[in-house]
Formats: C-alpha cells, sequence, structure tokens
C-alpha cells in the first residue's frame, strides 16, 4: 500500500492510502521497468505532456513527426520533423511504443494510421478524444481484438489516484455522508461549440462512467437555434446499473473553466472539482465555503505513462483501457439521437448506433 493521505475535514479520503489499482487505469507499479524508446506521432498539448513524463521518468523519444506549432514549446529539444515517414513506426525497430496526438493531419488520416499501428501489434497510447468519430474507435478496437495489441488512452480525469475508492460510493454509500441519491457535473467552459463541448463530454462522462457504475441510459437536452440543436447549454441526464441519477451539464464560467463533480448525499454533499487542464484541483464537503485542501500528487501523465510502461513489461493485454474509451465514444454518439428523439434512448454495448450504422455503409460504398 501507498503512504496514507490525511485531508483534514473530508470524510471518506481521512487517512486514506493511494490505491494500488484503479478499475480504468490497471496497474500501478514501483517496481523497476525497463528504459523504452517512444515515438511521438502528433503533437497536443497532452501528447507533448506524455512524451515529457516518458523522458522525466528515464525513457527516450527516438522518433517525432507532425509537432508543428508545439515543436518550438517543448522542452524536449526535438529537431525536424518526420511526418512523411510515419510508416517506419510499423517496424518496432524505429521505437518500442508510439504517443499519438492530433498534430495537423486530418480525423480521418490519424485514425487510419493508430489503425494500422494497432493491427500491426505496435503498442500506442493516445491523447482523447483522438478523433470525433466513434466508427474510428470501433475500428481500433477490431484491430486490437485481432492483434493483442497493447492500446491505451489517456484521460486526466480518471488517473484521480482515489476514484477507486469513490467508485465505492455508488453501491456503499459515502463512508460519512450515506447513501448516494444523486452525481451532478457541470463543465464550465468558455468556447461551448459543438465541437468542444462533445469533447469534454468524452472525457467527463468516461470518469462518470467509473463513478457511478456502467451507464447505459441517456436524455440529452439542448437549446435551438432555427431548428439546430445549440450545444452551448447542453445538459444531459444518464442512468446506468447503478440506477443512481447522474447529471451533466456545460456552462459558461464565471471566473476560471473547469470541472466540478457533487456527490448528493442522504446528509451532505461531497464535492471534487478539476481545473482547466481537467487536473484534481480542490476536494471538500459541504457546500461552497466549506473546508478544502488543494490537492497536490503525481501529475496524471506520469501516472499514464507508468502504467503503460508496466502493462507493456507484464505483457499485460488485459490492461488495455480502449474499450472504456470506446464507451464513452458511444455515449457521446448518442446525444444527437436522443435530441432528435427527444426521449432518453438505450445505449447497448458494441452495438452500432443509427449514425454509425449509416456512416459504416456509406464509407463500404465509397
Amino acid at each position: 500500500m501507498g503512504r496514507p493521505r490525511r485531508v483534514r475535514g473530508v470524510p471518506g479520503w481521512h487517512l486514506r492510502p493511494w490505491p494500488k489499482r484503479s478499475k480504468l487505469c490497471g496497474e500501478a507499479s514501483s517496481i523497476n521497468l525497463p528504459n523504452m524508446r517512444f515515438a511521438l506521432l502528433g503533437a497536443d498539448s497532452e501528447s507533448l505532456q506524455l512524451a515529457e513524463a516518458a523522458v522525466a521518468t528515464g525513457h527516450k523519444i527516438a522518433w517525432h513527426g507532425d509537432l508543428g506549432k508545439y515543436a518550438a514549446s517543448t522542452g524536449l529539444a526535438l529537431t525536424g520533423d518526420r511526418a512523411e515517414q510515419w510508416e517506419d513506426l510499423l517496424d518496432e525497430e524505429t521505437a518500442d511504443a508510439v504517443i499519438v496526438g492530433r498534430g495537423a493531419a486530418s480525423e480521418a488520416f490519424r485514425a487510419q494510421q493508430v489503425q494500422e499501428l494497432v493491427r500491426l501489434g505496435r503498442p500506442v497510447l493516445a491523447t482523447f478524444p483522438l478523433v470525433g468519430s466513434v466508427l474510428a474507435y470501433f475500428e481500433i478496437d477490431m484491430a486490437r481484438l485481432e492483434s493483442s495489441a497493447g492500446v491505451q488512452h489517456y484521460n486526466p480525469l480518471v488517473q484521480w489516484a482515489e476514484a477507486a475508492d469513490a467508485a465505492m460510493w455508488a453501491s456503499n454509500g459515502h463512508p460519512a455522508l450515506g447513501r448516494v441519491e444523486q452525481i451532478v457535473c457541470t463543465r464550465l467552459l468558455a468556447e461551448r461549440t459543438h465541437a468542444n463541448v462533445l469533447w469534454h463530454f468524452a472525457r467527463d462522462v468516461e470518469l462518470l462512467g467509473l463513478l457511478a457504475g456502467r451507464l447505459n441510459r441517456i436524455g440529452a437536452h439542448a437549446g435551438a437555434a432555427r431548428e439546430i440543436p445549440d450545444y452551448s447549454a447542453l445538459s444531459a441526464q444518464l442512468l446506468g446499473i447503478s440506477e443512481i441519477p447522474v447529471r451533466w451539464a456545460v456552462e459558461p464560467p464565471s471566473a476560471a473553466e473547469g470541472l466540478t463533480l457533487t456527490w448528493i448525499c442522504q446528509s451532505g454533499r461531497a464535492t471534487v472539482s478539476f481545473d482547466s487542464a481537467d487536473q484534481l484541483a480542490e476536494i471538500h464537503e459541504g457546500d461552497a465555503g466549506g473546508p478544502s485542501l488543494r490537492v497536490a500528487g503525481e501529475a496524471p501523465a506520469t501516472a499514464a505513462v507508468r502504467r503503460f510502461v508496466a502493462s507493456l513489461s507484464a505483457s499485460a493485454a488485459s490492461a488495455s483501457t480502449w474499450s472504456s474509451a470506446l464507451r464513452a465514444m458511444e455515449l457521446t454518439d448518442s446525444i444527437e439521437i436522443s435530441l432528435r428523439r427527444g426521449r432518453m434512448i438505450d445505449v447497448h454495448d458494441r452495438q452500432l448506433t443509427e449514425q454509425l450504422a449509416f456512416k459504416g455503409t456509406m464509407e463500404a460504398l465509397g
């Protein structure tokens, strides 16, 4: 067990040790792991964090391409760009594993690259959401199942160390506040465009699925502008196996952007807040102004790299997190259908939605 962490005034976190395992994050390991050669394909703010974390933990960036405007902002002193030679990554002699970010490539091309890497068994650690098409996640997952490649994704929200403990509250109740009656998630976002709202929803709903149990029903609500849904005020009601109502909504920030997650319990509230980079900021009990603690711990990118390397070292293909990413994208893809039907809909595991089936048909005809 890790060292205990005292959180003043917050029942449920008081003298609670760092857990060694998260339901989504696989094993965290303190054993000595081999140094690895990473490739960095496509830069975004989080793929660079992963690359920097890899170097800080003793690994090497052996290849890089499609860094674009981010090349000058990284402290890794990477020169040149080999994006045109990306097929070199299909050869395991080039690098041991590939960190993949958005970069300047089209979403379709980036998804094709990842699918080809996974099909050939190359280990991949991708930022999330990497692309917006749920069909791409299905195709990559099919390739993963065929090749048994180690494929993981990076969502800093689910790297929260105590998430595994908080996930038990749905079934066992909060240790001090009793039965959980509902979970409320508010995303404060300045740029509330269609694409940006869905991008953040996919990350948030993965965390909600961890905390509330597998979610399989969704009902979305949005404003309407000329009969087109206005996602700037999108909200969603979700239900899952725990039958605890979950509410998610996007709102403009009064100050800083971020995420606030609140468990409304039988005798009070427990709240966790994340900053604009989706890293854990504060936890407290009670309404705003109650006892709180600003949290410091291992950076989420560092934890993700350690988890990824540990799973590859142990040849633990079962530690892949891609199915969780796919599940989050399925729920995200279902928002449009729910809005069109004007009611809650069921989201079945690995079952093509109407929109996804149409996209697949059109691609096959193409």
